[in-house]
């Protein structure tokens, strides 16, 4: 019955995606998204609660109205993600320069020049598919870490989708993925990591995030001090109806103490600050029904810590 029912999600999503591709682009981005998140909002009650509450801790200062117009406007960027993913079969390399902007283009490959790749921190804000797919169409070669769809045929159809814009995918579950993702830096590539969610059976560390202890993925930030690969802060944005911009911070650095457990949080804890930054200017272009704070640490457990005061602020 699992196998059966698994078979039925994918053959669905299949036949929807292809039905996605009868709508000319800028309407599917543009109205029909507009209308379906809309709806969304109506009708979606446990993720619209669930993202209403994290908005509401947040953002404190906010009025009710606010929030909800927030909250109206992340629903419409989910609709509009769908839209351009299920586009990537039809969409050409060129059309994503057309469409995204890239910033700071020339500070990347200035560190590549380096010869050790670079590590890019990112986070599930505007689409961040995007943004791989407009990295690798400046040809600055593109991997990512992903983690596997427990529904195969849905997961292939997923790597496919961004296999055909260039971009390389390391699945996170895979038995060689710490090989392949040392060959990439080896290589002088990109490797791209969303480091935003509170993800089981992956190491991090609790850093500062809007004023809440948050379980945060540590594995860029050790593979950076392990490898001496300079690291990045990349995110899309949406710039307008179908358009975007490839923000671009970096190098982010910070100040060794020579205690590796606690440079590891330093820089978790600075990547996660730029992003928080990021969150506060752009609320609406995240993706807010996630259980961010769903770990804490123990409460008699005292865990390293990272004033966020004391960082320096990436330049």
């Amino acid at each position: 019955m699992k196998k059966l029912r698994r078979k039925f999600y994918y053959f669905g999503a299949l036949i929807l995606s292809k039905l996605v591709l009868l709508i000319p682009y800028k309407l599917a981005v543009n109205q029909v998204s507009r209308a379906l998140g809309s709806l969304a909002y109506f009708f979606v009650w446990d993720a619209r609660a669930k993202a209403r509450k994290n908005l509401a801790l947040c953002f404190p200062e906010k009025s009710t109205a606010e929030l909800n117009a927030i909250l109206r406007k992340v629903l419409i960027n989910q609709a509009k993600n769908f839209f351009e993913l299920a586009n990537f079969p039809r969409l050409k390399g060129k059309f994503f320069n057309e469409i995204s902007e890239m910033e700071n283009k020339d500070l990347i490959l200035k560190a590549l020049e380096g010869g050790k790749g670079i590590l890019f921190s990112s986070a599930h804000a505007g689409n961040w598919e995007i943004t791989a797919a407009s990295v690798a169409a400046n040809g600055i070669p593109v991997n990512v870490i992903a983690k596997r769809i427990y529904i195969d045929d849905l997961n292939n159809l997923l790597v496919s989708y961004r296999n055909s814009k260039n971009v390389k995918v390391i699945l996170r579950s895979a038995p060689d993925s710490a090989r392949k993702m040392l060959k990439a830096l080896k290589n002088n590539e990109t490797l791209a990591m969303l480091i935003d969610q509170d993800t089981e059976k992956v190491q991090g560390v609790f850093v500062n995030f809007f004023g809440r202890k948050a379980y945060t993925p540590s594995g860029l930030a050790a593979l950076a001090l392990r490898t001496g690969t300079p690291v990045f802060f990349g995110v899309d944005m949406r710039v307008g109806e179908y358009k975007h911009k490839t923000v671009i911070k970096g190098p982010v650095t910070i100040t060794p103490t020579g205690n590796t457990e606690q440079d590891i949080l330093l820089l978790t804890q600075k990547l996660s600050d730029i992003l928080e930054d990021h969150i506060r200017q752009y609320p609406d272009q995240w993706v807010w029904f996630h259980e961010r704070w769903r770990t804490q640490p123990p409460a008699m457990a005292q865990p390293l810590q990272a004033d966020k005061r004391t960082q320096q602020k990436n330049t």
